[in-house]
């Protein structure tokens, strides 16, 4: 992400945290943000597509520092505890993100910013489930959706205290007594063999289209291109090939949503960018979540 972009989504939040959403103009954003109006459009095409970019940056920022914080050397509980205190570090950073999602309902409103939640949240369910299975084994399946929802219970209700109140707390203490708390409650369902109150089966409802692994994949391709063709402006190529590659993104989206989308076709289409520094990453990671060689 450029610098520019970043300042204006971090200049955003803070005026979002401060004024509200509804009420903060573009006007504002790009006066304290020291960049043109036009600057503005070119990697935003509405305060709701901001709002969208927002949620993305803080939450890819949070994802990356949760899975950096991995260490091979250390037990999958001491490495939970570990996570749980950079999701704390994280949120204290980056409070003023967190005000805008209390304060504000614009994510109702926006349909792409809440399909983005609902795709974060069975991220996180999984998270949870993947977790708790490498420290207690495949018994505790049952629970991992209750267990889940428990510990978000807990995180939450601290991270509101946090948020609104000046405390000294021990973050590393906090988050090894959240894990300390979860694991009786674990421990304690296991030994009395309890019904779990959600299972997997009574949540697939609530992610029918995100539960198909194929569509949220797809999804994930769909977003990758859309910034692929907001980068395209931000390069020093030449005007041609930036409007030849922007249909070719625009073919790719196309073939990309198609219940019967062919492979050759998208690798054809990802060749154009064979060559292209900027777009390595992005066409690797195409072909990757789409299972096809790269040509």
């Amino acid at each position: 992400m450029n610098e520019k972009k970043q300042k204006i989504i971090t200049t955003s939040i803070d005026l979002f945290a401060e004024k509200g959403f509804y009420t903060t103009s573009i006007q504002e954003i790009t006066e304290k943000s020291k960049v043109s109006k036009g600057a503005f459009y070119l990697h935003f095409h509405s305060k709701d597509e901001l709002m969208l970019e927002i949620f993305k940056f803080y939450y890819n920022l949070m994802k990356e520092n949760i899975e950096n914080a991995f260490d091979q050397q250390l037990s999958h509980k001491e490495n939970f505890v570990k996570q749980v205190e950079v999701q704390f570090y994280e949120i204290l950073k980056h409070k003023s993100f967190i005000t805008t999602q209390l304060k504000e309902q614009a994510i109702t409103l926006n349909k792409d910013l809440y399909e983005f939640v609902r795709i974060k949240e069975f991220e996180t369910q999984k998270w949870y489930k993947e977790t708790l299975i490498a420290i207690y084994g495949k018994e505790v399946e049952p629970y991992v959706i209750d267990a889940g929802i428990l510990c978000e219970g807990m995180k939450g209700r601290y991270f509101q205290v946090l948020i609104h109140a000046d405390l000294d707390i021990d973050i590393p203490e906090l988050a090894s007594f959240i894990v300390d708390c979860l694991d009786d409650i674990i421990v304690g369902l296991l030994a009395k063999n309890k019904k779990p109150i959600l299972t997997e089966e009574k949540m697939a409802p609530i992610f029918p289209e995100i539960r198909e692994p194929e569509q949220m994949l797809k999804n994930e391709v769909v977003n990758e291109l859309l910034e692929m063709q907001r980068l395209l402006n931000e390069y020093e190529l030449e005007e041609k090939m930036i409007i030849e590659l922007q249909g070719v993104i625009d073919f790719l989206i196309t073939e990309v949503k198609k219940s019967d989308s062919k492979e050759f076709v998208i690798q054809g289409l990802l060749a154009n960018f064979k060559g292209i520094d900027q777009f390595d990453k992005y066409r690797t990671s195409i072909a990757e979540k789409l299972d096809i060689r790269l040509l």
